[in-house]
């Protein structure tokens, strides 16, 4: 039988219930804008209840609170981190790509197409007869050079240093990786040790969550928890995978460094010495498959394949720079310049390959030109001088210092190509830092070995800088010396043939595969900008992504004001009830100790 005490009992249960409700709900408002903070409810239940006898029923004693546990879908946790390391890896490459667009600047009226067409239009002027010997369009030329020269040094220059910040990045984020993962293992301890009793941590949870999303949008990871202890007394213990590596072992973790490459090892040749590797901390090599990680890498290595990066543009801006160069040098170096300048003269101080006609008069066999100092003849593996189908000669220098050497048909056949295109795609492959040269031989094309010139070291050559008669704007060449030494050495005035020449490069096709030299930047630029349109639709997707799975996560685990509104009014009402109760049990106590037993005193 229930004693007169019992009333009171329950009602003091659902005071100290509601209370705790309450604190509850204040704890949920005052986190409301907390990030990563989960809502909580108390969880209650009916107390036992006591039996009544003589079969009766039983009688409620009450409520008890049993826990307070935080409102949290794990299946939603799963799904947004994975989609967070997605969108990490494309909002890194789009803004690598925005980067490059920008360095690119085109179009405008300032890019590398602007400043082309100006030397080109230099170069047209040059052409114009008498203009031909006119030193102030000469130095136009010049000056029109050196501005296209600049340029491509600055857009290398700015590639490189690109490069260069993404490195920074990577070792950076490597930093934040080992940061969060000892921040988690410290957590994943005192979680483990407060909830041994049963207890929820489940304010150190959001922080571990937190702290896990944010680890998530840096690489590709897998969390796992296994619980542990006995039923009642169970906690649990966290464990996360990177590429197959243990990356957070409960309170113990894996750390990443970063070792500088050694001279040699660099995956490109245009890369700048000491970029960083990841590997583990026990010397294990390290793999990332996404994330913001993978951006970087990928923006800072890739020279190839669909994730182009930093190096692919440094190659494709450093090969127009090669061809262009040993181009224009061979069409410059077949003319004359004046005043007893000669023939032969490069225009650019790289990739060095140029024609020069046989002695006039003419011997038989032809007898080249002597060669200027510096230079050598252009001869196959037998050592015998190689000649175009006029029966020019070409000269060139050493390989290493800018020149050019044959590739036998052997080796052209052995590289399986089947297209020009192909042929020197497959050549590149096989020799990093060099290209293929086509040019023309007596019996049909040669095929000729350079080395790659990077556009930061490309200038004019230091025959043009010094001397503005060292331009070869004729063709027809005389022999200026007095008495005659039957070199041809000075153009005929007025001849501005070979500036024509060296004009009509500038719609040439058969310089690139891509076409003409604009042709070839408007492809390049074109490729990017298709790169730059996909990061950023897959950014966009991404973010919609999120956006749709974190909206979901919110609305089950995110803070509603206006429901914690209701609860607190909720709980306050039944605080107050359960107060009345207990002020009615008190004066029914109050009647029996004091208004009972008291008739007839």
């Amino acid at each position: 039988m229930s004693g007169a005490f019992f009333g009171l009992n329950i009602a003091k249960s659902g005071v100290f219930a509601s209370q705790r409700a309450l604190n509850v709900t204040g704890h949920n408002i005052a986190n409301a804008g907390t990030p990563g903070y989960s809502r909580q409810r108390l969880n209650v239940t009916e107390s036992n209840p006591m039996t009544l006898s003589g079969g009766q029923g039983m009688l409620g004693s009450g409520v008890d609170t049993t826990s307070i546990r935080q409102i949290r879908d794990e299946f939603l946790d799963f799904k947004i981190r994975k989609e967070f390391t997605t969108s990490g890896e494309w909002e890194t490459r789009l803004e690598s790509l925005q980067q490059l667009e920008a360095t690119f600047n085109e179009p405008s009226n300032s890019g590398i197409r602007k400043v082309m067409d100006e030397f080109f239009s230099s170069i047209q002027e040059l052409s114009e007869g008498e203009k031909s010997d006119n030193l102030t369009v000469r130095t136009q030329v010049r000056e029109r050079g050196i501005a296209l020269t600049k340029t491509l040094n600055k857009m290398y220059n700015q590639f490189k240093d690109m490069q260069k910040n993404t490195d920074f990045a990577v070792e950076t984020t490597v930093d934040q990786i080992n940061g969060y993962t000892k921040q988690i293992s410290k957590l994943n301890k005192q979680i483990f040790t407060y909830e041994l009793d049963g207890s929820n941590a489940n304010d150190l949870r959001d922080q571990r969550n937190l702290l896990i999303d944010e680890l998530s949008n840096l690489v590709n990871i897998e969390v796992t928890e296994t619980p542990v202890g006995d039923e009642g007394n169970i906690s649990s213990k966290m464990k996360i995978m990177l590429g197959g590596n243990i990356l957070v072992s409960h309170e113990n973790y894996n750390a990443l460094k970063t070792t500088s490459r050694e001279v040699g090892e660099e995956k490109n040749y245009v890369d700048n010495p000491k970029l960083l590797e990841i590997e583990w901390e026990n010397g294990d090599m390290f793999h990332c498959k996404s994330g913001k990680l993978k951006g970087l890498l990928d923006m800072r290595d890739n020279i190839d394949g669909k994730e182009k990066g930093i190096p692919y543009y440094m190659d494709k801006l450093n090969k127009f720079t090669t061809v262009f160069a040993a181009e224009f040098n061979m069409q410059h170096g077949s003319g004359y310049g004046l005043a007893g300048a000669g023939t032969g003269i490069p225009f650019f101080n790289s990739a060095y390959l140029m024609k020069v006609p046989e002695t006039d008069p003419p011997t038989i066999p032809p007898t080249p030109t002597p060669v200027p100092t510096g230079y050598k003849y252009l001869t196959d593996t037998a050592g015998t001088k190689i000649q175009d189908k006029d029966g020019n000669f070409y000269i060139t220098k050493d390989l290493s210092d800018g020149g050019m050497e044959p590739v036998s048909n052997a080796d052209i056949t052995a590289l399986g190509g089947t297209t020009d295109t192909d042929i020197i795609q497959k050549f590149e492959e096989k020799n990093k830092g060099y290209t293929l040269f086509k040019a023309e031989g007596a019996s049909g094309s040669i095929w000729l070995k350079v080395k790659m010139v990077k556009a930061g070291d490309i200038d004019i050559s230091d025959e043009i800088h010094k001397d503005l008669n060292n331009i070869a704007a004729g063709k027809k060449g005389y022999d200026s010396s007095n008495p005659p030494d039957g070199i041809l050495d000075s153009a005929l005035a007025g001849d501005g043939s070979n500036a024509l020449a060296l004009n009509a490069l500038r719609n040439d096709e058969d310089i690139f595969s891509w076409g003409t030299p604009d042709d070839y930047f408007k492809s390049l630029i074109s490729n990017l900008g298709v790169d730059g349109q996909e990061a950023q639709r897959m950014t966009d997707n991404q973010l919609a992504l999120v956006t749709q799975i974190d909206n979901t996560r919110q609305s089950i685990s995110g803070v509603s004001l206006d429901e914690e509104m209701t609860n607190m009014i909720k709980y306050q009402q039944t605080y107050n009830a359960c107060a009345r109760m207990i002020t009615v049990a008190d004066e029914m106590l109050d009647k029996i100790i004091n208004g009972m037993g008291v008739v007839g005193r």
